[in-house]
């Protein structure tokens, strides 16, 4: 008597055990570049003045974010508290323009945000016929009406016209993994920096001085085109990635604030002499 395999078990045990893997092995260093991508791009990372007595930040919701992905937008008054501000958020895209009216009372330092529910979220809409498109492609704060404390009432103006540039889906490096996603661009520095070491550093002085009137030997010398030879083939894309995971699991080396690998040691002397490189 034949007894059936039950796959779908194997398959399901096989999964659940490479997740609890690749998250013991990846989490903590993923979760470190995200920061990083999260701490740039928040609400409230980049100010703009609207008009004397304003101020305004923008998040725009991406298919990377988390539930829910709404649109956020964060005022505040740069001196005196505002009795009442009144002003039109719009987006263009694909053709369609959405707008959001925004009103909002005792504006003072501290920032007030707004869900921007009725724009969408950035997304690549074009197609065959539609050519390269998103869902956003301008933002712009209109008519904004700013009545101060004394009941006075200022001229409406108009922010600036923001061309979205989408870096998030044209240059940023994206993983998924456990149910989210995560933004990998500090990882990606990190290896294209070792890259760079082992194809123009490898085997050269750390400072190096060039003169045009210093004279240079016509050939290489044999252990020389070794080096560089054994540096290009160590500057593969493969091995580089081999490298930087090697050296992060290894516990010797962590991405200090530049996205640079560096010795556990040299990153904790570097906090303990700058502590505001934890901020």
């Amino acid at each position: 008597m034949d007894i059936p395999t039950p796959f779908n078990i194997i398959v399901k045990a096989v999964k659940w055990i490479w997740q609890r893997v690749t998250k013991v092995l990846l989490y903590k260093t993923y979760t470190a570049s995200h920061r990083k991508w999260v701490a740039r791009h928040r609400l409230g990372a980049q100010w703009h003045h609207l008009g004397a007595h304003l101020e305004y930040s923008v998040r725009l919701a991406q298919p990377t974010d988390p539930e829910p992905q709404i649109s956020r937008l964060a005022l505040r008054s740069t001196g005196e508290s505002l009795a009442k501000v009144d002003l039109y958020f719009e987006a263009l895209g694909a053709g369609n323009r959405y707008q959001e009216k925004i009103s909002v009372c005792g504006v003072d330092h501290r920032p007030i945000v707004c869900s921007l529910k009725s724009i969408p979220v950035q997304e690549f809409v074009g197609g065959q016929d539609r050519g390269i498109a998103f869902s956003v492609e301008h933002i712009q704060l209109r008519h904004c009406v700013v009545q101060r404390s004394n009941g006075d009432v200022l001229t409406a103006c108009d922010s600036i016209k923001f061309t979205m540039s989408h870096n998030w889906l044209m240059h940023d490096e994206w993983a998924h993994g456990w149910g989210h996603w995560w933004n990998c661009n500090a990882i990606k520095f990190a290896k294209s920096e070792l890259s760079l070491y082992w194809r123009f550093a490898f085997g050269l002085p750390r400072y190096r001085v060039y003169s045009p009137y210093a004279a240079y030997p016509r050939y290489k010398s044999s252990l020389r085109l070794i080096m560089q030879g054994f540096g290009w083939v160590m500057a593969q894309p493969l091995l580089v990635t081999v490298q930087f995971w090697l050296a992060i699991w290894s516990g010797l080396y962590v991405m200090d604030k530049d996205d640079r690998l560096c010795s556990r040691w040299n990153a904790n002397k570097a906090v303990s002499e700058h502590p505001e490189n934890l901020t």
